[in-house]
């Protein structure tokens, strides 16, 4: 998502328009020594766009100022114009270029809805950060949680062309899917009815690094510094699972088939070994409650009549027959499902998925 957000207070506006580019800058039209910003956010499937976006906060602190010269003032969207942006003071005034000042700290984030119990924003003169702590979520996945967008930059008044300050917002946490398939889908049949990310950090402090590369595709991530903590768990209950698993990806945590529903997680980029019973209890790893049959052509292979041999419980249908492998059991169960795992080593950044 593109855009400019111009501070100028009750008639100022914020042109936000869509381009085939996500990463294309709009330039802003020089107005003297008004504040302007040009934007943009790096895409996901999750994410905050034009059309979603309401408004976002701004602070901004001054060279030589004892106090923040823009104090998380809410830039918001103009009722008249979809595309457009209005931001004032709590005087309802405008913003222009302190006089004397040579250099400015920006820093932005949104959307304008965020729960701010969840993420709670710490932003002053002497520090600026933020405290993230997302609740475990063992049904629904991702669906009520919210995506996290920030900017920083620093800027000198005489590298600014027309008074465009460049804001590029990404996305602060790491977008996670999980996916599951069956290559050998016309031996086995493989269903699924839940999936669930245990051991994994829930709560994160983000700060922003000093340094900020211009024009670097690493700044992205280079300018959030997260430190997380505090094990939890998330995951989701699948009501559907009469469908076995095929040869194509199937999204257990993330879009559903039609693309209409969105369960991915919105997670603390974090650093996670897997888990190993010796040496690593609280590692990361992937459940699964699922089950597994094995198909094979013609007849039960039966002993004196009995279903349950050493072949495994096994039944009968349409001309084929079938063994339960998974849960492991002496009778056939077609509702019986099994939890397994699997140790999985996270190393998640933000803005990616």
């Amino acid at each position: 998502m593109n855009g400019n957000v111009k501070l100028l207070g009750m008639v100022a506006t914020a042109s936000i328009m869509l381009a085939s580019c996500s990463n294309d800058e709009l330039k802003e039209v020089y107005k003297g020594e008004e504040i302007s910003f040009t934007t943009q956010i790096k895409t996901r499937a999750t994410e905050t766009t034009i059309d979603n976006l309401d408004g976002f906060y701004v602070y901004a602190k001054a060279d030589g100022y004892a106090q923040m010269f823009i104090n998380g003032q809410e830039a918001k969207k103009d009722k008249n114009n979809s595309n457009s942006f209005t931001i004032a003071d709590d005087k309802g005034g405008g913003y222009l270029w302190p006089t004397g000042v040579n250099k400015i700290n920006f820093w932005a984030y949104g959307p304008n809805t965020l729960n701010k119990d969840v993420f709670k924003a710490s932003i002053n003169v002497q520090q600026q950060s933020f405290t993230v702590e997302l609740a475990s979520s063992m049904e629904n996945g991702g669906a009520d949680q919210q995506d996290f967008i920030v900017a920083h930059k620093e800027v000198e008044k005489n590298k600014v062309a027309g008074g465009s300050i460049p804001l590029a917002f990404s996305h602060a946490l790491s977008q996670i899917r999980i996916n599951a398939k069956c290559p050998d889908n016309a031996n086995y049949n493989v269903y699924i009815k839940g999936a669930w990310l245990m051991n994994v950090h829930g709560k994160g402090t983000l700060g922003f690094k000093a340094v900020d590369h211009e024009n670097d595709e690493t700044t992205a991530v280079d300018h959030m510094d997260w430190h997380s903590s505090t094990l939890t768990n998330y995951g989701v209950k699948l009501k559907d699972n009469d469908t076995p698993l095929d040869a194509q990806p199937r999204s257990l945590i993330g879009f559903d088939t039609d693309g209409n529903k969105n369960n991915s997680l919105m997670l603390i980029p974090q650093s996670q070994k897997g888990w190993n019973s010796l040496t690593n209890s609280n590692g990361a790893y992937i459940v699964l409650l699922c089950r597994i049959e094995s198909i094979h052509k013609g007849a039960i292979h039966t002993d004196n009549g009995n279903t349950s041999t050493d072949n495994g419980p096994v039944f009968e249908e349409g001309g084929k027959h079938y063994h339960q492998i998974f849960p492991v059991s002496n009778k056939w169960n077609k509702v019986e499902y099994g939890y397994t795992c699997v140790a999985i080593d996270a190393d998640w950044k933000p803005n990616y998925k």
